[in-house]
């Protein structure tokens, strides 16, 4: 577990050095303490950690550098399966396992670089992020493929609200064309999801989920409101 703490601990500096050079060192500090807080034993370190992985590295259309970095941490996180049952609260206010609002963060990364923002990016700003080969969005696509394996090693869980959340990050994924093989997969962990849930909210958002995931569905729109 030390060899595994200390490629988390490097993690977190690649975070940080991948922050802009502009930023002030007791910032990197900051940042680095507060990204370490999602390893701790502490429910509040890791809300700290949490509202600052949520809030840092994506603003709307924009795709900051850091993000790809910060997504092979989560991802490393989720790998480890750290926080076990203690439920930890969002920045939006929502109580589940840490690894429910990682799955959550990971849907809104990718939707971040997904066609639809890019579309949005054009439209606003006159160019495409994609334009530029050191562009973060291109880091961000590359590491799809690892995002939708997360997910999906979560459709099971025994916590409702992570496996909602690991099938709304696998929809999103499974828009990519290259994942677009694992849609029938997501299409029945949704199904079954829908059947078993009896939370009407609940209920509609796994509906909403299987219908995208139907064959007449246009691959890379929002799902329906």
């Amino acid at each position: 577990m030390a060899e595994k703490q200390a490629d988390l601990r490097n993690m977190v500096d690649d975070i940080v050095r991948a922050c802009p050079a502009e930023d002030h060192w007791s910032l990197d500090a900051e940042r680095r303490a507060l990204l370490q807080g999602l390893t701790a034993d502490d429910p509040q370190a890791i809300t700290m950690g949490l509202a600052h992985l949520c809030t840092a590295f994506i603003d709307y259309l924009n795709v900051f550098r850091p993000a790809a970095p910060a997504v092979l941490y989560a991802l490393a996180l989720l790998d480890l399966k750290l926080g076990g049952d203690i439920l930890i609260r969002s920045p939006c206010g929502r109580l589940r396992p840490l690894r429910g609002h990682l799955l959550a963060w990971l849907s809104t990364v990718a939707d971040a670089v997904g066609d639809v923002s890019e579309r949005e990016f054009v439209e606003l700003a006159g160019f495409s992020p994609l334009e530029y080969p050191t562009s973060a969005w291109h880091t961000v696509r590359q590491l799809r493929p690892r995002m939708y394996d997360a997910a999906a090693a979560f459709l099971d869980d025994p916590h409702a609200d992570v496996r909602q959340e690991a099938i709304t990050a696998a929809v999103v994924l499974v828009r990519v064309p290259e994942l677009a093989v694992h849609r029938q997969r997501i299409a029945a962990a949704a199904r079954a999801f829908l059947e078993t849930c009896t939370d009407p909210m609940h209920r509609r958002w796994a509906h909403e989920a299987f219908h995208e995931l139907s064959p007449m569905y246009v691959a890379d729109e929002p799902a329906p409101m």
